[in-house]
């Protein structure tokens, strides 16, 4: 799908409850995926558990809900099965919509629902191409001329004008951490280019690059946010081809170790956030006590900065 089209997605500002759904919310979307065919489970399923999307035109709101503007033919019958089920509603503009749908892996256990397969199996040799989600901004509260000049600091600065970002309202933003706390500071792996914290203390790394001036693609500093008990992990590339993303796509989603990160692409122009995959939280958190002991350490440090502030 080709990145000259995504400007044409963004028509207007919008406005999303932040009420993020919870007991029988849950139960009730876990209930209408179940009564899904198969097929349309198994793609939605597929969809939600690895945080990218196929075949859409598509916006992505902070809060993860997902707004389908055009699909292929292929797509059809998925879609009529969603607003048929009540997973999706089709708006006014004829638009559908699948309310929080990148988060339903984070707040809801969906092995109550996508219960027949693994969907999260990759065969050997695939190459998914994954769908841009586009994210607008708002306006920034800071005018920062030749934002490219500090990439850094634009994309901080774009993010701190987001009352909500991914999982909890925005409380922080830091530019280059390289440690957290003040007293015993906790040291990171690798530093933190954008280091956003949410007011109920989970904390997002950003490893910002520009793969026109590095042969690195920043997978490692992924890792090393994870295993360091950061609550999610996200790598930020400066747009240069659709193919060089992809193959960073599908090289994120073949690691166990780095597959709950998420991957944006930034356009020169940052009034928007193109995704291609969802961030998830740190899943090696609840798999190891001594990244769930590094997680609590963090957590105390980071709420220890907000209450100060």
């Amino acid at each position: 799908m080709s990145f000259d089209k995504v400007g044409k997605l963004i028509k207007e500002d919008r406005h999303e409850s932040s009420h993020v759904p919870e007991g029988n919310d849950l139960l009730r979307i876990i209930g209408r995926i179940r009564r899904l065919r198969e097929s349309s489970k198994a793609v939605l399923c597929r969809w939600v558990k690895l945080g990218f999307i196929e075949g859409v035109h598509a916006l992505v709101s902070p809060m993860g809900t997902v707004t389908l503007t055009d699909w292929s033919s292929e797509i059809d019958s998925l879609i009529h099965d969603l607003v048929s089920n009540g997973v999706a509603v089709m708006n006014d503009r004829g638009y559908v919509e699948i309310p929080h749908m990148m988060n339903w892996n984070d707040i809801a256990d969906l092995d109550l629902a996508c219960d027949t397969v693994d969907e999260t199996n990759i065969e050997t040799g695939e190459i998914i191409y994954p769908s841009p989600m586009i994210m607008k901004l708002p306006p920034p509260r800071e005018l920062i001329e030749e934002a490219y000049d500090d990439l850094q600091k634009a994309f901080a600065n774009a993010v701190n004008g987001l009352s909500y970002y991914i999982s909890g309202e925005v409380a922080y933003v830091g530019l280059n951490v390289k440690s957290l706390g003040f007293i015993n500071p906790i040291l990171l792996r690798s530093p933190i280019d954008v280091l956003v914290v949410t007011s109920n203390r989970l904390t997002m790394a950003h490893k910002i690059i520009d793969p026109s001036r590095t042969v690195h693609r920043g997978l490692s500093s992924l890792e090393h946010y994870l295993m360091d008990g950061l609550d999610y992990a996200i790598l930020v590339h400066k747009y240069t081809y659709y193919e060089m993303h992809v193959e960073t796509f599908n090289k994120i989603l073949s690691r166990p170790l780095i597959r709950d990160a998420g991957f944006m692409i930034v356009p020169y122009e940052l009034d928007y956030l193109i995704f291609l995959k969802w961030p998830h939280y740190n899943s090696l958190i609840a798999r190891s006590r001594t990244i769930a002991v590094k997680r609590a350490l963090i957590s105390n440090a980071v709420g220890f900065m907000i209450n100060a502030r």
